[in-house]
């Protein structure tokens, strides 16, 4: 019996503009059960893309009932598209399911008033007087809320999932979400933006370079990787040095593989990897940093504090043990001079000064930094973000259902309001910090031990223009 169902929604943008190659990317990347679309105009192509095992469901404002997305089991998704169908459907044994249910539709919009700062449910009433006070337990998905958007309201437990859809201004987002529907009403997400698959993956290629390539029959990465560099070269816009980058990065990724350039190399003495945890991109407290080093037999190390009244503590334990056991070893971290450096940097000289001259001297070095931005070597991820170049080298994480953003939030609502009901899963938010400092050992390993060099070097993505793929802070999940 199936105990998760894997839903991937595409915004109105998204499906309007994806490629082929980017819709079987999605379902692949995401292992997805379930493809949903409001444009049903694109429902058939939608099919055409991805394997009979995905069922592509789409918003049927004809449908004559709700639709069961998927199978009656562990865990079940159904589909309406009016008040009426969600009554005829709750009125029909709703309370005396023995399934985990989550009912997806249009008919609730969740609207953000900046001045006020107050979030409205819109369509409350008539959805509750549908339900008629059954379905207790049931998740409510709703395509009117982002899918970072979670709320009670009089019982009714609403999660969002199409992106872009709290949008107060701007072009419409090409987002993608992913959210694996479980047990117990948990719901576990990711969002991407239509730009993290396909063709658009490949360092320098953005979406007209992609248009380029796709009028010259040049439609996936596969393509791409097998193509001749001459033949890429007389595309328009496309010259011999940027077309050897793009076919060379389409063969790194089709082939999971990281490539280094010639003479270059990782620090040789032995790293300390680390990675920390805090509440939020403007953070307070770092409350863990996360420690693995050979020396201690890979063991992990977690300094860690749990008591918002102690915001020096875990940061003043990292640097006793740095002080004493880290001198003349380099400190790794991934996106480390964008986030974790400048953080301890500044959370050392509020809390603990007396080690300003410990850190201030401590050679730090950023891998992200190093390969993407320094262009020293290419990484095999869709994405440059450390989980998608550590699982295309082979990491398996320990699935912990938890992101940066979320770990941050988390946090700040404890420290905020201390207690039983906002307390974290400490262990759980330990093993998500050790999967990050993993990955990163697993990711600096593969490059250390690569034999492939790059063939196209000298160009970081600091000057690639329109076309880089170089991420940015928020790509981070921080």
């Amino acid at each position: 019996m199936a105990t998760v169902i894997g839903l991937t929604v595409l915004s109105g943008a998204a499906t309007n503009r994806c490629s082929a190659s980017q819709v079987a990317d999605i379902v692949e990347y995401f292992d997805t059960d379930v493809l949903y679309t409001r444009q049903a105009n694109q429902t058939h192509f939608l099919r055409d893309c991805v394997p009979d095992s995905v069922t592509v469901a789409y918003h049927n404002p004809r449908s004559r009932g709700a639709e069961r997305v998927t199978p009656q089991n562990d865990v079940e998704l159904v589909t309406v598209t009016s008040p009426s169908e969600l009554a005829a459907f709750a009125a029909d044994g709703l309370g005396a399911r023995q399934s985990e249910l989550f009912v997806l539709s249009d008919l609730l919009s969740v609207s953000i008033n900046l001045t006020a700062l107050e979030t409205e449910l819109s369509g409350l009433s008539a959805y509750q007087d549908a339900l008629d006070g059954a379905g207790d337990g049931v998740v409510h998905l709703t395509t009117g809320a982002n899918p970072s958007y979670r709320g009670e309201w009089a019982g009714i437990s609403v999660q969002g999932v199409m992106p872009g859809a709290n949008e107060q201004q701007g072009t419409p987002t090409a987002g993608v979400a992913h959210l694996e529907l479980r047990r117990n009403g948990v719901v576990l997400v990711k969002t991407r933006t239509l730009s993290d698959f396909g063709l658009e993956t490949v360092t320098g290629v953005a979406h007209r370079r992609a248009e380029t390539l796709n009028n010259a029959e040049i439609r996936s990465r596969t393509d791409l990787a097998q193509a001749e560099v001459y033949e890429i070269a007389q595309l328009d816009g496309i010259g011999k040095k940027t077309a050897r980058t793009i076919v060379e990065s389409a063969e790194v990724v089709e082939q999971r593989e990281a490539r280094v350039a010639p003479d270059e190399s990782l620090p040789s003495r032995e790293p300390i990897f680390i990675d920390i945890e805090t509440d939020g991109l403007n953070p307070t407290m770092v409350w863990l940093i996360g420690v693995v080093t050979r020396t201690s037999g890979d063991r992990f190390i977690p300094f860690i504090e749990t008591d918002p009244e102690k915001p020096a503590a875990a940061l003043r334990a990292f640097m006793d043990w740095l002080a004493e056991l880290g001198r003349n070893r380099p400190i790794v971290a991934y996106n480390g001079w964008q986030f974790d450096f400048p953080v301890i940097e500044e959370h050392v000289a509020e809390h603990c000064p007396e080690h300003n001259e410990t850190w201030a001297n401590a050679t730090k070095f950023d891998l992200y930094h190093w390969a993407v931005t320094k262009n020293n070597a290419l990484l095999p991820g869709i994405t440059n973000k450390l989980a998608d170049v550590a699982s295309a080298l082979g990491w398996e994480d320990s699935e912990t259902g938890l992101t940066g953003r979320a770990v941050g939030r988390r946090f700040q609502r404890y420290a905020e309001n201390p207690g039983p009901e906002t307390e974290l899963e400490w262990e759980r938010h330990k093993r998500y910090c050790e999967d990050d400092v993993r990955a990163l050992v697993h990711v600096y390993d593969r490059i250390a031990d690569t034999e492939t060099l790059m063939t196209q070097t000298g160009e970081s993505t600091q000057s690639a223009g329109t076309e880089s793929t170089q991420g940015t802070l928020a790509d981070f999940s921080r």
